[in-house]
């Protein structure tokens, strides 16, 4: 199985907090664009869309906005209060005392955006903590309505159980631009692409070693989207 799909895996007060989190974070760094802006319509208001993506031109200040969120206790605490373990314990079939979380990320791909945007990777090929792709799970949870048009995530059916040896270093990144492990070229050939739509709050769940990328968000909205990844860290390899 390529992938699964876990409904309602966090709940909506969960991404109600974790937006006002976010506008806090945005307020303190640049009240001018932010103050006193109330946005009902939350993560696809918008005009907080329309203030994110001024807000974005200044590359040095986004870029300290999107650490801090990365690293702050409203994000880190999401996987915790929503009991993700379980999809993840579920996913690769091991007690959930044996995992270990990699990590949470929240991603803001804007419309037409590529600056960070990744072609076709695998997520084992960034962390390397396990060989077998099948004791690694990515949960992909979009905090809105994801599709074709704003960017569904695309994967490669059939290569799940890759190893992380198919990629390969393109270029290291810096603090603007997103640091590119990509697979080689002949082995995305011999799997079919397929577009994958997913619900807000629903969560995708696929083996760490599969190919995929994020599809070019050709919409008027940002997409918001919780990732985190589990390791089963007990296993042999």
């Amino acid at each position: 199985m390529s992938y699964r799909i876990y409904k309602n895996s966090i709940k909506q007060k969960t991404s109600n907090a974790l937006f006002e989190y976010v506008l806090r974070i945005c307020k303190f760094y640049n009240p001018k664009i932010f103050r006193n802006k109330i946005f009902p319509k939350k993560w696809t208001d918008q005009k907080f869309i329309s203030k994110m993506t001024l807000l974005r031109k200044n590359k040095k200040t986004f870029s300290s906005i999107y650490k801090s969120i990365q690293i702050s206790n409203e994000l880190k605490k999401v996987p915790f209060e929503n009991n993700l373990q379980k999809i993840a314990s579920n996913y690769l079939k091991v007690n959930e005392k044996n995992l270990s979380i990699r990590d949470i990320q929240l991603r803001m791909d804007f419309p037409n955006d590529s600056r960070n945007s990744y072609g076709w990777h695998q997520d084992n090929a960034y962390d390397e903590f396990n060989l077998n792709s099948k004791n690694g799970v990515i949960l992909w949870i979009p905090l809105v309505d994801t599709n074709k048009d704003n960017g569904a995530l695309v994967i490669k059916k059939g290569s799940q159980y890759s190893s992380f040896n198919c990629s390969k270093r393109i270029s290291k990144g810096d603090d603007y631009n997103s640091e590119q492990i990509l697979v080689k070229p002949k082995y995305l050939k011999k799997y079919r692409d397929a577009h994958i739509d997913v619900r807000k709050n629903n969560c995708l769940a696929t083996y760490s070693g599969i190919f995929h990328k994020s599809g070019v968000n050709l919409s008027s909205h940002i997409r918001f989207t919780l990732i985190v990844r589990y390791n089963n860290q007990l296993s042999k390899d």
